[in-house]
């Protein structure tokens, strides 16, 4: 059984005290948020089952959670897989985002209050230092960031509207970290959120709207700049491995062509 610590009201808590299915659940929910599950990757029962030293029974449960969540699907006659989005869910899911998230940070900087804006400026202050240089670097970064737009919008206190965002980033969740992995790039996202956090601390609701509407739409852009589609329609990413592979790849590339230029 994993030893992995999990989180109750705060509180660490060791994996082996908890109820099983939802062990299996966490580990399973933060592996396809995180994309180390890559999109259209199969979750086979029996494998889970061997890996945690449980009978199918709890890992049926952790997987039935995670598919009304909408994190994975059902296919017939092939078993469970991490959902894989089109171009075109991509593109719905951000528009919706563009909608909900505009209305959530003008709601939230309206109700905001000193320690609303003291904990999440520590929070965007700890994403700026982040080293760069560090081999975690762009998944520290990632981690952060979700910390970050969770703070943001659960300072609106609206429950129903929290759970609207933030499912609908969990949905895209796993494709902003692959892509963040590939490129390597989140300068533009780092200045947006700057942006956000101003207009936010300022009380201005109006902007912290647009600026936060404008975030959803500049990230969709660089995720659909960098994507490739499969055969059936559908996205396709390659693992986290695999994209740091890549982004070393394109780097290389593009030092030769600068030093190409110079000759």
């Amino acid at each position: 059984m994993t030893s992995q610590l999990l989180i109750a009201d705060g509180i660490p808590v060791p994996a082996e005290f908890r109820p099983v299915p939802d062990v299996i659940y966490e580990w399973l929910r933060t592996h396809i948020l995180s994309g180390r599950l890559a999109p259209g990757m199969e979750l086979r029962q029996d494998l889970l089952a061997k890996h945690f030293s449980v009978s199918r029974v709890p890992v049926r449960e952790a997987l039935s959670r995670l598919q009304a969540e909408g994190l994975i699907v059902l296919r017939p006659r092939r078993g469970f897989a991490v959902v894989s989005l089109n171009r075109s869910e991509i593109i719905e899911i951000f528009e919706l985002r563009m909608v909900v998230e505009e209305h959530a940070l003008a709601v939230a900087t309206r109700a905001r209050t000193a320690e609303d804006i003291a904990r999440i400026e520590a929070t965007l202050t700890r994403m700026e230092r982040l080293d760069r240089s560090a081999p975690n670097y762009l998944n520290d970064w990632a981690a952060v960031n979700h910390e970050f737009h969770t703070s943001l919008i659960n300072s609106a206190r609206r429950q129903r509207l929290s759970e609207v965002s933030l499912n609908l980033r969990d949905a895209i969740e796993p494709y902003i970290r692959i892509e963040a992995n590939l490129t390597g790039q989140v300068d533009d996202a780092d200045s947006e959120h700057r942006a956000i956090f101003n207009a936010f601390r300022d009380g201005d609701a109006d902007e912290a709207g647009r600026v936060s509407r404008a975030h959803c739409e500049s990230t969709m852009r660089r995720l659909l700049a960098n994507v490739d589609m499969g055969a059936d329609g559908t996205v396709q990413f390659p693992t986290l491995e695999d994209a740091a592979g890549e982004r070393l790849r394109r780097a290389g590339r593009a030092e030769s062509g600068s030093k190409a230029d110079l000759v």
